[in-house]
């Protein structure tokens, strides 16, 4: 689980490097029951191509859903609500830290500020005289 700091810093170590979809563990439990998704379709009522979705990570879990799967896979509703809640934060915090952008204080002896101003607009920097 992710630890978020007072100052809203993630703690970096707690990321998992890829975040883990619900729908993996609806697949490892099919599996294991030796199910298949139709059949699951038919005892939850969930429509085939909504679990497939959801399965393959292109749907989250609904509160609906996970209520389903809890009389149908005897697993705790909160439990699937929990595991799609930090998919959502990792998947989140995996974004952020993909786009975190590095900040360096460089100095330059350059004397024609122009030069440096160019270049900061070319490039995003910003740059303090």
């Amino acid at each position: 689980m992710n630890r978020i700091t007072p100052n809203n810093v993630i703690d970096e170590s707690t990321t998992p490097f890829i975040a883990t979809h619900p729908g993996e563990l609806i697949k490892d439990e099919l599996a294991e029951r030796k199910m298949t998704q139709k059949q699951l379709a038919d005892i939850t009522g969930i429509k085939t191509s909504i679990l497939s979705q959801t399965i393959n990570g292109k749907r989250s879990i609904s509160l609906n859903m996970a209520v389903k799967l809890e009389k149908a896979l005897d697993i705790p509703a909160d439990l699937w609500m929990n595991l799609q809640t930090q998919y959502n934060i990792d998947s989140a915090n995996i974004l952020k830290r993909q786009t975190k952008q590095l900040t360096a204080t460089i100095h330059l002896p350059v004397q024609d500020r122009n030069l440096i101003k160019d270049l900061s607009r070319k490039f995003g920097w910003v740059c303090l005289f």
